[in-house]
């Protein structure tokens, strides 16, 4: 195999190596805004917590404040939160994938730069 062959070669697995690390910060962005949605859904479930019974609580939706159950909505917010944590367990999987072909990329660029530099 010529050197420019191997150069080519090596500025493609640098290219894609790039392209799938660009993809995981994308990922590490939607998870670290997934985290915060959660964290304040956490704090609007305390908030609920301590109402009384009879509390009146309402909803925001489109423009209009409707009243809901306080059971209901401690039930809706419950369920928000396991749905977003759902979402950051198959985030997870997906960055510990990309994470994973990035260090075989890693070791393929290794193997290139000796190749050349041999």
């Amino acid at each position: 195999e010529s050197m420019e062959a191997a150069k080519k070669d090596l500025a493609k697995h640098v290219e894609s190596y790039q392209l799938l690390q660009a993809e995981m910060q994308k990922l590490v962005g939607t998870r670290t805004q997934l985290e915060s949605q959660v964290n304040e859904n956490e704090m609007v479930l305390e908030e609920l917590k301590r109402l009384d019974e009879d509390a009146s609580v309402y909803k925001l939706i489109g423009p209009a404040m409707v009243k809901q159950d306080l059971v209901e909505a401690k039930s809706n917010v419950s369920k928000r939160i396991e749905f977003i944590k759902g979402d950051i367990d198959r985030l997870d999987t997906k960055i510990k994938g990309f994470e994973s072909k990035g260090q075989e990329k890693e070791k393929e660029i290794l193997k290139l730069q000796e190749k050349i530099s041999a």
